[in-house]
Protein backbone atom coordinates (compact mmCIF):
# COMPACT_ATOMS: atom_id res chain seq x y z
CA UNK A 1 0.00 0.00 0.00
CA UNK A 2 1.11 3.14 -1.11
CA UNK A 3 1.72 5.92 1.51
CA UNK A 4 -0.23 9.36 0.89
CA UNK A 5 3.00 11.88 1.42
CA UNK A 6 0.54 15.02 1.58
CA UNK A 7 -0.55 13.30 4.81
CA UNK A 8 2.40 13.04 7.18
CA UNK A 9 3.05 15.28 9.51
CA UNK A 10 6.37 16.82 9.03
CA UNK A 11 5.81 19.73 11.52
CA UNK A 12 4.37 20.27 14.86
CA UNK A 13 3.77 24.27 15.47
CA UNK A 14 3.24 24.87 19.72
CA UNK A 15 2.10 28.08 20.10
CA UNK A 16 2.14 29.29 23.65
CA UNK A 17 -1.87 29.32 24.97
CA UNK A 18 -2.93 28.16 21.63
CA UNK A 19 -3.84 24.90 20.24
CA UNK A 20 -1.05 23.46 17.94
CA UNK A 21 -1.30 23.08 14.37
CA UNK A 22 0.29 19.65 12.43
CA UNK A 23 1.58 20.24 8.98
CA UNK A 24 2.81 18.29 6.04
CA UNK A 25 5.92 18.84 3.84
CA UNK A 26 4.16 21.70 1.85
CA UNK A 27 3.22 23.54 5.17
CA UNK A 28 -0.62 22.66 4.78
CA UNK A 29 -2.38 22.08 7.88
CA UNK A 30 -3.09 18.62 8.68
CA UNK A 31 -4.79 19.22 11.75
CA UNK A 32 -5.26 22.03 14.43
CA UNK A 33 -4.93 19.58 17.56
CA UNK A 34 -2.10 17.39 18.50
CA UNK A 35 -2.40 14.09 20.30
CA UNK A 36 -0.38 13.53 23.76
CA UNK A 37 1.49 10.98 21.98
CA UNK A 38 2.32 13.73 18.65
CA UNK A 39 3.83 16.02 21.27
CA UNK A 40 5.84 13.64 23.18
CA UNK A 41 7.25 12.36 20.14
CA UNK A 42 8.73 15.75 18.85
CA UNK A 43 9.93 16.92 22.28
CA UNK A 44 11.66 13.68 22.42
CA UNK A 45 12.44 12.46 18.82
CA UNK A 46 11.88 15.79 16.67
CA UNK A 47 14.35 18.88 16.27
CA UNK A 48 13.82 22.59 16.14
CA UNK A 49 13.04 23.54 13.07
CA UNK A 50 11.99 27.52 11.57
CA UNK A 51 10.05 27.43 8.59
CA UNK A 52 11.67 30.27 6.25
CA UNK A 53 10.39 34.15 6.11
CA UNK A 54 8.41 33.70 3.11
CA UNK A 55 6.53 30.32 3.95
CA UNK A 56 5.98 31.52 7.72
CA UNK A 57 4.27 34.93 6.54
CA UNK A 58 1.61 33.14 4.14
CA UNK A 59 1.33 30.34 6.56
CA UNK A 60 0.45 32.84 9.78
CA UNK A 61 -1.56 35.17 6.96
CA UNK A 62 -3.93 32.24 6.09
CA UNK A 63 -4.21 31.23 9.63
CA UNK A 64 -5.00 34.23 10.70
CA UNK A 65 -2.64 34.55 13.55
CA UNK A 66 -2.07 37.64 16.09
CA UNK A 67 1.64 39.33 16.38
CA UNK A 68 1.64 37.61 19.93
CA UNK A 69 1.51 34.00 18.23
CA UNK A 70 3.64 34.98 15.48
CA UNK A 71 5.96 35.49 18.11
CA UNK A 72 5.54 32.77 20.70
CA UNK A 73 5.93 29.74 18.42
CA UNK A 74 8.55 26.81 18.27
CA UNK A 75 8.41 24.58 15.39
CA UNK A 76 9.75 20.89 15.56
CA UNK A 77 10.44 18.78 12.64
CA UNK A 78 9.31 15.49 12.59
CA UNK A 79 10.76 13.82 9.76
CA UNK A 80 14.63 13.22 9.45
CA UNK A 81 14.10 11.63 5.90
CA UNK A 82 15.85 8.39 6.39
CA UNK A 83 12.19 6.97 7.73
CA UNK A 84 10.83 3.43 6.25
CA UNK A 85 7.64 3.64 4.52
CA UNK A 86 6.29 1.65 8.20
CA UNK A 87 7.82 4.00 10.22
CA UNK A 88 5.72 7.10 8.31
CA UNK A 89 2.46 5.24 8.34
CA UNK A 90 3.53 5.12 12.61
CA UNK A 91 3.52 8.66 12.49
CA UNK A 92 0.56 9.29 10.34
CA UNK A 93 -1.61 7.67 13.45
CA UNK A 94 -0.04 9.64 16.48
Amino acid sequence: MKIDHSAIPYYLVLRAGWPPYVLNADHLVLRREASPLLRAFARTRGRFARLDGIAWNTFSDVEGLSVVERQETWFYALIEGTETEHQLRLLTTL
